[in-house]
């Protein structure tokens, strides 16, 4: 099997608004598409645990 030794990563989705914490693209929870000022995703903060709107 192939193995690399780069590491790929996704870019973070934003910070919590809560608590100001980073959110990994791995906390992700539901995108969709924005509409109006509804906001375009919602991910669980890895610190407070709450699910949020990454700013």
């Amino acid at each position: 099997m192939w193995e690399s030794n780069i590491e790929t990563a996704d870019p973070p989705l934003g910070k919590c608004p809560a608590c100001d914490v980073t959110i990994p693209a791995a906390n992700l929870v539901i995108a969709y598409d924005m509409v109006g000022d509804w906001p375009r995703m919602l991910a669980t903060c890895p610190d407070c645990e709450d699910a949020v709107n990454p700013v």
